[in-house]
């Protein structure tokens, strides 16, 4: 009689472990999911960035990249100037200094050196730095508005600003040998 009492204590337990086992399968599957869909929604904005798309909680300010035709004339308008990406905000940064502490600042942003990946900025005082490295920029946010946005959309932001910029600026080059 001792034997099956165990063995019924025995499937008990496996049954226990078999749904601990089950339940933790789901969570995994839902926890999964939904990173993916948080993935695939990051991926689509910064794809609508890189075709021009201007988001919204990126510093912006009104005026004009050139051609009033381009998708970046049809967003909100204001004076009949569009809503085109800020290369000059002022920033509340937290960033990793030289001896790897935390530090806050915040910053008038000179440019965006693409090149170097780093943000060069008016200091306000003597001893500021002056090039920020983005890898070591932790938070941004927009110190108008105290906004925290993504740096990396802003940098992309940037970079497609200066070349639509810059092929505008070579089509009317090119317009104006002709005429």
């Amino acid at each position: 009689m001792r034997t099956t009492t165990d063995f019924a204590n025995w499937q008990h337990w496996m049954l226990i472990a078999l749904v601990a086992v089950g339940a933790l399968a789901l969570l995994y599957r839902l926890a999964s999911s939904t990173h993916a869909r948080r993935q695939q929604k990051k991926r689509i904005v910064a794809a609508r960035v890189r075709s021009g798309h201007v988001p919204l909680d990126i510093p912006t300010t009104h005026g004009d990249l050139g051609d009033p035709t381009t998708s970046w004339a049809n967003l909100g308008h204001e004076d009949g100037k569009p809503r085109v990406v800020d290369e000059h905000p002022t920033l509340r940064i937290r960033y990793t200094d030289a001896y790897g502490k935390l530090a806050e600042r915040v910053i008038e942003v000179e440019r965006v050196d693409l090149h170097r990946q780093a943000i060069v900025a008016k200091g306000n005082s003597l001893y500021d730095p002056r090039i920020y490295p983005l890898e070591r920029i932790v938070e941004v946010r927009n110190h108008r508005t105290g906004k925290a946005f993504n740096l990396g959309q802003w940098v992309d932001a940037v970079r497609v600003a200066r070349r639509h910029r810059e092929s505008h600026s070579d089509l009317q080059a090119l317009d104006s040998r002709r005429a």
